[in-house]
């Protein structure tokens, strides 16, 4: 604000064409029309700034108001009766030490020329956004004229009657009881009737000249103000003589009884209605602004920093995405509504702006959350109004949607970082040559996981280091007729492996030059796949021969039944009739296995396109922490895969169920993604992955990370099945005869102890509680496919006991030179009088067709053969076999 009487506030930039606009130039002509002298002073009672009207108010000029402090002398300050002012009286010096309003407070001065004017002080200070005292505002009102009047009413009721005709108000004395009314004051002017004309206007007369709209509200602050024993304040439409009606503002107070009951009211009707059409034109000029910035989708704010107040125009709603009328904005709501990093952006733009006086306007773009949903950009501009004192009291400026162009910026800009992520995370390889120098320029991490090459290899890379000779002549010929086609050759890691791929070649400009971009698709699997249903295929042929002996030696003893009755009492016979059923069942459980593998890599392979493609898409719109958290959980598929018994897969599930209700997940959505996390065996969920469970596409993760989980574990479980039908073949050959050829190797019994529980996985989840005692496992030399023969005996054996329904302890014991593996069962136990026979070959106590009585025998000689020994204690509700093998050398 400049203190001059040309101009009172400064003009604001025409950048701005905004709310400011409004907003400063109502201010300016208030400060400019205003008959009220209205006076800014600093705590230490210097006068900073004076409008116009001071000039009149005080009676000198303005630059003279500037240079002197509350207290000049030159004012020669006195009370209304000409006594001395007294400093505690001074409206200064009660707001200093106060910090409050004061109101109405009245002394005498004199003017340029001598004369004494009688002046209405009303006073308030002024805090800063730390709540200090920052400066004290005045208004002064000259009252000489009502001050003399008064005098002049004192002396003669005639002179009041002649004082109020000369008013602009019309001035009553109503009588509450009688309802009659006293007027005097500019009745005709007001109203257009004459003074005979309206002296018999009583209360019902002018109730009724009332505008039927503002009636009621008028009756009932007049009732209210009566009760309440205030002051009645009210505007409303009034008619006059012609039938036009008037804006009139009536201010009355009422006189009370020792009974406390109105018996008279005094006021005052003014006519306002030239100042409420004029602010009626304001209103109507502010609106034709509106209409201009909304033409061009432009919102206009205005933030009070002291107030902490924010005004949004309608246009500003409607860029949020909110009416107007339904939506009240406060500091927290703004915050909110705005990502945490824009908001700290724009907070730390607008700290800047305050800090630096030489700053006046900032421009900025930024994100914020429109009510769609949908995250939309607008670009904000600002500009900052500071006191006299170079204090910020006020920001205001436009905001504009720039959502398209941000996007299509953004688009611009991402298309190369698009494409990078794809290149990058895609699972297929993809290789780019120079097509002159026929050189390597770069590769993505696909490939050189797929090849072992590092980044720093691929740059010396040539093509024909990757192919064999016949696959090179081939991409030779493909390179030559431009075909799209994808072919399939054969490919060399770094370590001279081949493997066989489908590659697909594209000419294009990378980096301003001529390239060639190879995609390699490794068929390892698929040819994996292959050849295990082939596997499947011979198994099953071999099953079917099997079972077609079977049926001939089940025939050929029954004919020996009933020809050699005698024969079949023997106890060599009888075994093995229970070592062909035996055999039967031993080798459909494997069989079983891999056709419930095969059918489950037929559903995978029609399922598995769709999902790649969708998790393909998904993971180039994901920030760059959920990517990366995606490529661990890839990189590390290829390890054993944890499996859980019933109760573990329950506790696990209840325990991440607990830590995603912790980080604020809904109960439904936490037991889905606790569930989803247990199924596909990565372990606890710790917290590392949480970010990626907030993901828009976590169930498009979780399906595609299932489905190559599921082709892993179907794949080892058809390796396992056929591994188990070797065995059984193996243990068949040489249960009379045990080949003491091989050589040892180094492995972990743990890991042959989970290799057969994986077997047994279906049969455990029935109602079987696995507790693994597991301590340090140390590598022993062994023979690892014969051990698993001795899990495999052991642990079916302990579910048959239980009827697969109890418990199963697994202990793993480092004892030095030896390690010790027990396995207990909560079984009926085995009866001391058949202990000593259980490792005898053909002896079972099984029904017949359900063992052979040469598992345990078998698992007795692996052991021997280690060098090792069985213990076996067995009572009711608990049998634990114990067995020692030597760590060897």
């Amino acid at each position: 604000m400049q203190a001059s009487s040309g101009e009172s506030l400064p003009d604001l930039p025409t950048s701005t064409m905004n709310q400011s606009i409004v907003e400063a130039d109502l201010l300016k002509t208030i400060m400019e029309v205003s008959s009220t002298a209205i006076v800014l002073l600093n705590p230490q009672g210097q006068i900073l700034y004076a409008n116009p009207a001071s000039e009149n108010v005080l009676g000198i000029k303005l630059t003279d108001i500037l240079s002197r402090t509350y207290d000049a002398p030159q004012w020669k300050n006195t009370s209304l009766d000409g006594g001395p002012w007294r400093d505690e009286d001074q409206p200064f010096n009660i707001v200093l030490k106060t910090k409050k309003p004061v109101a109405d407070i009245r002394h005498a001065i004199e003017d340029a020329h001598g004369t004494k004017k009688y002046l209405s002080i009303n006073g308030s200070p002024v805090f800063d956004e730390k709540g200090e005292l920052r400066s004290l505002v005045f208004l002064i009102t000259d009252i000489t004229e009502n001050v003399l009047k008064q005098k002049e009413l004192e002396d003669s009721e005639s002179k009041y009657r002649t004082i109020t005709e000369l008013s602009l108000s019309m001035v009553y004395d109503l009588d509450i009881s009688t309802g009659q009314n006293q007027w005097a004051g500019a009745i005709q002017e007001i109203t257009g009737y004459t003074t005979e004309e309206y002296v018999a206007i009583g209360y019902e007369a002018w109730s009724l000249l009332i505008h039927p709209e503002d009636k009621d509200k008028t009756l009932q602050l007049f009732d209210e103000a009566m009760e309440k024993k205030t002051k009645f304040s009210c505007e409303y439409r009034y008619k006059t003589k012609s039938g036009n009606y008037v804006f009139i503002e009536d201010n009355g107070i009422f006189l009370y009884d020792k009974e406390g009951v109105a018996y008279r009211m005094f006021g005052a009707m003014i006519n306002r209605t030239e100042q409420i059409e004029a602010n009626l034109a304001l209103k109507e000029s502010e609106s034709r602004l509106l209409m201009s910035l909304d033409a061009v989708k432009m919102g206009i704010w205005s933030w009070d920093i002291d107030k902490r107040e924010i005004y949004w125009s309608p246009q500003t709603f409607a860029i949020y995405g909110f009416a107007s009328d339904e939506t009240e904005i406060s500091i927290d709501k703004y915050i909110k509504l705005h990502p945490e990093e824009d908001i700290q952006k724009v907070s730390q733009e607008i700290q800047s702006l305050k800090d630096d006086p030489s700053r006046s306007g900032f421009n900025i773009q930024h994100r914020i959350f429109h009510a769609d949903g949908k995250v939309h950009w607008v670009e904000s501009r600002g500009n900052l109004l500071r006191d006299v004192e170079g204090n910020p009291f006020r920001l205001m400026g436009t905001i504009l949607d720039v959502t398209e162009a941000k996007l299509a910026e953004e688009a611009l800009r991402t298309s190369d970082e698009r494409f990078r992520a794809f290149y990058q995370f895609s699972t297929e390889a993809f290789l780019i040559f120079d097509e002159n120098s026929l050189r390597a320029k770069d590769s993505n991490f696909a490939f050189q996981t797929l090849f072992g090459y590092t980044p720093e290899d691929t740059k010396n890379l040539r093509i024909r280091s990757l192919l064999t000779m016949d696959s090179l002549q081939k991409i030779r010929e493909k390179i030559e007729t431009n075909s799209s086609d994808s072919i399939e050759i054969v490919c060399k890691r770094k370590s001279g492996e081949v493997f066989p791929a489908l590659v697909s070649i594209k000419r294009f400009k990378y980096n301003q030059s001529d390239s060639i971009a190879y995609s390699i698709f490794d068929l390892s699997p698929i040819k994996e796949v292959e050849e295990l249903r082939q596997i499947n295929n011979e198994i099953r042929e071999k099953n079917k021969l099997i079972e077609k002996q079977k049926i001939e030696l089940e025939m050929a003893f029954e004919n020996l039944k009933r020809t050699q009755e005698q024969l079949v009492q023997s106890e060599k016979l009888a075994a093995l009739g229970q070592l062909i059923a035996g055999i039967a069942h031993e080798i459909n459980n494997p069989i079983g296995a891999v056709k419930a593998s095969n059918q489950n890599m037929l559903d995978w392979q029609k399922r598995y396109g769709i999902a790649s493609q969708l998790f393909r898409e998904a993971i180039l719109s994901v920030p760059r922490e959920e990517q990366v958290i995606l490529k661990t959980i890839l990189s590390n598929l290829d390890q054993p895969i944890e499996f859980y018994t019933g109760k573990e897969e329950r506790l696990r599930k209840k325990k991440n169920k607990e830590i995603l209700m912790q980080k604020g997940f809904k109960a439904d959505d936490a037991d889905e993604f606790a569930e989803a996390w247990v199924e596909l065996g990565i372990g606890e969920l710790e917290e590392k992955y949480i970010p990626l469970f907030h993901s828009h596409y976590l169930r498009v993760f979780f399906d595609y990370l299932a489905l190559e989980i599921q082709f892993r574990r179907n794949t080892r479980s058809i390796q396992l099945a056929v591994d188990r039908v070797s065995k059984i073949m193996y243990a068949l050959k040489n249960f009379s005869h045990f080949d003491s050829t091989g050589k040892k190797i180094k492995a972990s019994v743990r890991e042959t102890i989970e290799t057969v529980l994986t077997i047994y996985q279906n049969q455990l989840k029935r109602g079987i509680t696995v507790t693994k005692n597991y301590e340090d496992d140390p590598a022993i030399h062994c023979y690892p496919d014969d051990l698993l023969h001795v899990w495999t005996n052991l642990i079916y054996n302990s579910l048959q006991a239980m009827s697969f329904n109890g418990n199963l302890v697994i202990t793993i014991k480092d004892c030095g030179e030896e390690v010790m593996v027990s396995l207990q069962d909560s079984g009926p136990g085995i009866s001391p009088d058949i202990q000593e026979k259980i490792f005898t070959p053909f002896f079972t106590t099984k029904p017949p067709g359900e063992g052979s009585g040469l598992g345990l025998d078998i698992v007795n000689k692996i052991v021997k053969r280690h060098g090792g020994r069985i213990e076996l204690a067995s009572k009711p509700g608990e049998t634990i076999f114990s067995i020692y093998l030597p760590k060897g050398n």
